[in-house]
C-alpha cells in the first residue's frame, strides 16, 4: 500500500504494462495531478502518448499527436480549416494545455472563437511524452480545466551530451497544395557537475491547401513557424533543483477567402509567442515542495489584401505564481497542498482603454487515504476567488479497489467550472468575422459541470482491457445565440448561457501483445451529447475509434494507425443543423536505423486521400491530401 500511496494520479483507462513473455515496456509515471503516479494505480481516465508513438506519427503539432486517442475527437473552428481538440465532447476551451505542469494561455476562446494558437507553443523534438487526462481537473488547475488537461512532458536533461538534427520533407499527392518541410535541432548535456543545459530550435513551413469546391478559397491555411528554447537546471544541494526556461516563437498563417460581398482576398496572421519561467523543487525533511513563477505572452496581428480591412491586433499575457507541498501522515495517508495567483491581461482596441485584466487567487488540497490493503480513497477540493465572479469551489472524490490480482475497479465524482472571458462580458464589445457579428453579454455566468465515472481494468498475461462509463452534466454552457439576420446576409449573434447540456458515454481501450516484437493499441468511444431541449449537440460524433499497430525487428520499426469518426451534426453557414457522414483516416510509416548516428523514416499520411469537402460542404475543417513524409535524423 505504501507503493500505491506514492503513485497516485487522477487518471487512467489506458495502461502500458505488458506480459513478460510477449513484450515489456517501462513503467509509466504520470504527473498531471501534481503527484507522480504509476499509471495502473490511478482512479481516473488518462491516455499516455509515448515517445515511440510520437516518432511514428511524425506530427507537426499537438493536435497531430493526440488525435485518434481514447475520448478525443476534432472540432472545426471555421477559419482556414483549423481543428481543435475535444475531450469527451467538451469544447477545446474546456481543455487546459500544460507544459511540464505549467499552463498555457487559453487563446482558443480568450483571443477569439476561431483560434487554435494554443497547440503550437512547443517544438515536437522537445517532447518526451504527452498525458491526456479526461474529466474535470478544476480541483487542481481551476478554470479552463473542466473538461480535462493535456500535459506535455519535455525531455529530461542528462549529464551526457546528446544532440539531434532532423530534416522533414512532405510531398502532397495532388495539385491542391499541402507540401512542406521542417528542420529540428536539439542538444542537451551537463555544463558543470551540478548544472545542465538544453537547447532546441525548429523551422517548419506547410503550403495552404486549395478548396476542391471553390478555387478562390483555402481549405487549409498555410503555415510558417520558427521556435527556439533554452532550459537550465541547477542543483545547489542534494535533492534540490532550480530550473530556468525561456522560449520564443514566430508564426505566419495565410489563407484565401471571400468578403460578404464575394470579393476574394488573402488574410494573413503574424503570431509571436514567448515563455519565461523560474522554478524550484526539492525535498526537505520528509516533504516535497515546488515553487515557480512563469509568464506566457502571445501577440497577433492581421493583414488583408485587395483593400479589405484587417481585423484588430491583440495580445494576451498570463502571469502565474504557484507553489505546492506534499507529505505523508503515518503509513496510510498522503496530503498535498497548493496555491496559485494568476493575472491575465488582454490588449484589444475594442476593450475599454484598449485593455482589460482579471486576477484569480486559488488554494487547493488533496488527501489520499488507504483503506485496508485493497482500497484507496482520493479526496480533494479547490477554492478559486475570481475578481469578477467571486468564490468557486471545485471538489472531487475517487476510489480505487483491487477486486483481485488482475481486476481493479475505479469510481469518481467531481465538479469543474470555467469563468467567462474578458471579451464575453465586457460591455459593448463586438467581434466581426465575415458575415457574422458576435456581441458580448455582461450578464453571463460561469460554466459549471459535474461528472461521475465508473471504470474497470483487467490485466491478463497477454492483454490489458479497460472499460468505463461517464456522465457529464453541464450548466450555464456558454455559446453564441443568433439574434438577427439582415437582408444583406449579415448575422448578429451574442454570447449566452445555454441552460444545460448532458454528455454521456462509454469508453473501451485494449492493449495486446501480438508477438515478442509487435503490439496493438485500440480504443472506442460512444457519446450521447444533447442540450437542455434533448437536441443533439453539434460537432460531437456518436462513435469514434482509433488503433495503432507497432512492429519492431532489429533496426526496423513499422507502424500502422487509423482514426474513425462517426456521423455528427454540424451547423451549416446557413444556420441549419446538418448530419455529415462518417470517415476514416489511415496513416503508416517505417523507421530504419541506418547506424547508431542516422535514422531514416518514410511515412504516408492519409493513405486513402480523404477530403472532407467531397463528403459534405458542411464540414468546418479539412484533412491534408495524401502526403509522403521523408525524415532524416542525425544523432550524436
Amino acid at each position: 500500500m505504501k507503493r500505491k500511496l506514492h503513485s497516485i494520479i487522477i487518471a487512467s483507462l489506458c495502461t502500458s504494462a505488458w506480459a513478460d513473455n510477449v513484450s515489456v515496456l517501462e513503467q509509466v509515471t504520470v504527473t498531471a495531478t501534481r503527484t507522480e503516479t504509476v499509471l495502473q494505480d490511478a482512479p481516473g481516465s488518462v491516455t499516455i502518448i509515448t515517445q515511440e508513438e510520437i516518432k511514428g506519427k511524425g506530427g507537426e503539432n499537438i493536435v497531430d499527436l493526440v488525435r485518434g486517442s481514447t475520448g478525443i475527437s476534432m472540432q472545426g473552428i471555421g477559419t482556414g480549416g483549423r481543428k481543435s481538440i475535444s475531450l469527451r465532447g467538451m469544447e477545446s476551451k474546456h481543455t487546459l494545455i500544460l507544459v511540464d505542469g505549467k499552463r498555457l494561455p487559453g487563446s482558443n476562446d480568450v483571443i477569439g472563437p476561431n483560434t487554435d494558437y494554443q497547440y503550437d507553443w512547443i517544438a515536437i523534438e522537445e517532447i518526451e511524452r504527452i498525458e491526456v487526462v479526461r474529466g474535470p481537473m478544476s480541483v487542481l488547475y481551476g478554470s479552463d480545466a473542466m473538461g480535462g488537461v493535456i500535459n506535455i512532458i519535455t525531455k529530461k536533461t542528462k549529464d551526457e551530451w546528446t544532440g539531434k538534427i532532423k530534416h522533414t520533407r512532405r510531398i502532397a499527392d495532388d495539385d491542391y497544395g499541402g507540401e512542406g518541410y521542417g528542420l529540428d535541432i536539439h542538444g542537451a548535456g551537463a555544463v558543470t557537475d551540478n548544472m545542465q543545459l538544453s537547447l532546441a530550435a525548429m523551422a517548419t513551413k506547410r503550403a495552404a491547401v486549395e478548396s476542391i469546391l471553390d478555387e478562390r478559397l483555402s481549405a487549409i491555411e498555410g503555415k510558417e513557424r520558427q521556435h527556439a528554447s533554452m532550459k537550465i537546471n541547477w542543483q545547489p544541494a542534494e535533492k534540490q533543483d532550480v530550473e530556468v526556461t525561456y522560449a520564443s516563437g514566430d508564426e505566419e498563417r495565410w489563407y484565401n477567402t471571400l468578403t460578404r460581398a464575394g470579393i476574394p482576398y488573402m488574410s494573413s496572421y503574424d503570431i509571436t509567442r514567448t515563455q519565461k519561467s523560474v522554478a524550484w523543487d526539492g525535498a526537505v525533511r520528509g516533504t516535497y515542495s515546488t515553487l515557480r513563477v512563469y509568464q506566457n505572452e502571445i501577440d497577433i496581428k492581421n493583414r488583408a489584401s485587395n483593400g479589405v480591412a484587417a481585423t484588430d491586433p491583440q495580445a494576451l499575457q498570463d502571469t502565474i505564481i504557484e507553489g505546492s507541498t506534499r507529505f505523508g501522515l503515518g503509513k496510510s495517508q498522503l496530503v498535498s497542498l497548493g496555491f496559485e495567483k494568476r493575472k491575465e491581461i488582454l490588449w484589444n482596441p475594442k476593450l475599454s482603454n484598449g485593455e482589460d485584466d482579471v486576477v484569480m487567487d486559488s488554494i487547493w488540497v488533496q488527501d489520499e487515504v488507504a483503506i485496508g490493503d485493497k482500497s484507496i480513497i482520493h479526496m480533494g477540493a479547490r477554492w478559486d476567488d475570481h475578481q469578477y465572479f467571486g468564490l468557486e469551489t471545485s471538489p472531487r472524490i475517487a476510489m480505487v479497489h483491487d477486486a483481485s490480482e488482475r481486476l481493479t475497479l475505479r469510481a469518481s465524482y467531481g465538479k469543474g467550472f470555467r469563468a467567462p472571458t474578458l471579451k464575453q462580458v465586457t460591455p459593448d464589445y463586438t467581434f466581426q468575422a465575415g458575415r457574422i457579428i458576435i456581441n458580448s453579454n455582461p450578464k453571463l455566468e460561469p460554466e459549471r459541470n459535474s461528472v461521475w465515472e465508473i471504470a474497470a481494468n483487467y490485466k491478463g498475461e497477454h492483454v490489458e482491457l479497460n472499460v468505463g462509463v461517464f456522465d457529464n452534466q453541464i450548466s450555464n454552457l456558454i455559446d453564441t445565440r443568433l439574434d438577427t439576420v439582415y437582408p444583406n446576409g449579415m448575422q448578429e449573434w451574442s454570447y449566452a448561457n445555454i441552460d444545460e447540456a448532458r454528455i454521456q458515454g462509454s469508453e473501451l481501450s485494449l492493449v495486446m501483445g501480438l508477438s515478442e516484437n509487435s503490439k496493438v493499441k485500440a480504443n472506442y468511444q460512444y457519446m450521447d451529447a444533447k442540450d437542455g431541449d434533448k437536441q443533439r449537440l453539434a460537432n460531437r460524433p456518436e462513435h469514434t475509434a482509433g488503433m495503432i499497430l507497432e512492429w519492431e525487428k532489429k533496426t526496423w520499426t513499422y507502424n500502422l494507425s487509423t482514426e474513425y469518426v462517426g456521423k455528427q451534426m454540424i451547423m451549416s453557414n446557413r444556420n441549419v443543423m446538418t448530419e455529415v457522414p462518417s470517415y476514416t483516416v489511415w496513416n503508416t510509416g517505417i523507421i530504419k536505423s541506418v547506424n547508431r548516428h542516422l535514422d531514416l523514416a518514410i511515412g504516408i499520411e492519409n493513405i486513402t486521400n480523404v477530403r472532407l469537402e467531397e463528403k459534405s460542404s458542411v464540414f468546418r475543417y479539412e484533412e491534408y491530401p495524401r502526403t509522403l513524409r521523408i525524415e532524416f535524423s542525425a544523432k550524436m
